[in-house]
């Protein structure tokens, strides 16, 4: 059944007259990411209080589906460099190897200045240091690492001023990391002068950041919506998500994919 709809989707998306296209059957879908091939990867939490049932699933433009690995305990945020996966799974960070379907810790509890209770969303630089999110209790205990190739891992914000309580989704853009908090409000940060301001407020539960020029969508898992935001002016694109998660856009910035945690299903939508 799952297949049928993915080729009905992908049929959709072809064509010259864009319907909203829903994706069904997965397992508490969290993240979302496209390579450059247009193969689109899902990070899947699998059953709640199931260890290793966690898995990440690909979807290639003919509509199969393949499982890379399903080996994982709770994967989140994902992020693609260098034919790699990275995805956060509960306080650690794997790395995946898509070719060879292998996953291995990349970034150990350990490792962190202070050990992390619930890594969240990930970015990647193009030189490939990985920028992590601790959504900590979701109270005021949050922070944001950044892990360098040299395996080197530094706090970057920690309660920042007393605005950061529970860092969610992040976006990378150049010098400047976004930061979309789970109370609901939205930071930019330079990381060149270590600033940090508030931009925008009102999304309750915030998940996840996809940015198109000077447009903003961010999505609220707690109140099912998606929201586009200009010049720090918000409008409500959808509200009819169940638990919308970390969204991304697709290689040509014309769709936005959204995972539902709740409702097991990936929704696409045209952005133009």
């Amino acid at each position: 059944m799952r297949l049928l709809w993915i080729l009905l989707s992908l049929s959709l998306l072809s064509s010259s007259v864009f319907a909203d296209v829903v994706i069904e059957g997965f397992k508490m879908p969290e993240s979302v990411a496209q390579d450059k091939n247009g193969n689109i990867y899902v990070s899947e939490i699998g059953e709640r209080d199931v260890d290793k049932d966690g898995k990440i699933t690909m979807i290639d433009k003919s509509g199969n589906l393949t499982t890379i690995v399903d080996d994982l305990y709770d994967p989140k945020g994902l992020v693609l460099f260098d034919n790699k996966i990275y995805v956060t799974d509960r306080d650690v960070v794997v790395e995946v190897d898509i070719e060879n379907k292998t996953s291995a810790v990349y970034a150990g509890t350990m490792q962190f200045p202070r050990s992390p209770v619930f890594l969240n969303d990930i970015d990647v630089d193009d030189k490939g240091n990985l920028y992590v999110s601790d959504s900590g209790d979701f109270k005021s205990t949050g922070q944001i690492f950044i892990i360098k190739t040299t395996g080197e891992i530094e706090t970057i914000f920690e309660d920042e001023r007393n605005l950061i309580k529970a860092p969610n989704g992040l976006l990378l853009d150049e010098n400047t990391l976004y930061v979309l908090d789970w109370a609901g409000e939205f930071f930019e940060a330079d990381l060149n002068k270590k600033s940090f301001k508030k931009i925008a407020e009102g999304f309750n539960g915030g998940d996840g950041i996809a940015k198109v020029k000077d447009t903003f969508f961010l999505s609220s898992w707690l109140e099912g919506k998606l929201y586009k935001l200009i010049s720090g002016k918000a409008e409500l694109i959808n509200d009819k998500f169940e638990a919308a998660a970390d969204i991304s856009l697709s290689q040509d910035n014309k769709k936005v994919y959204i995972p539902d945690m709740k409702a097991g299903t990936l929704t696409i939508l045209d952005v133009n």
